[in-house]
């Protein structure tokens, strides 16, 4: 008889990645990130020689943004199923 190599009453091995820590360390350096963002398309604003360039803190706060949400829904998930 072979041995189950899938037994219910073992927990699944999360990935270091996928833990409640690294989760919470991610949303919480993203938040810099967003700031800094916002902090150069106010200044990309007041230059008139700027203007051109603000898609590039636009896509960077898009980004961390995304980042945020994408983490806070995967932590969200994992606190629910915990």
């Amino acid at each position: 008889m072979q041995l189950d190599q899938n037994p219910f009453f073992r927990k699944p091995i999360v990935p270091w990645y996928d833990t409640n820590f690294a989760c919470w360390t991610i949303i919480i350096l993203t938040i810099p990130v967003s700031a800094f963002a916002v902090t150069g398309i106010i200044a990309g604003y007041k230059v008139q020689a700027f203007h051109e360039h603000i898609w590039f803190p636009a896509f960077l706060g898009f980004l961390s943004l995304f980042l945020m949400v994408k983490t806070g829904l995967r932590l969200k998930k994992r606190l629910k199923t915990g």
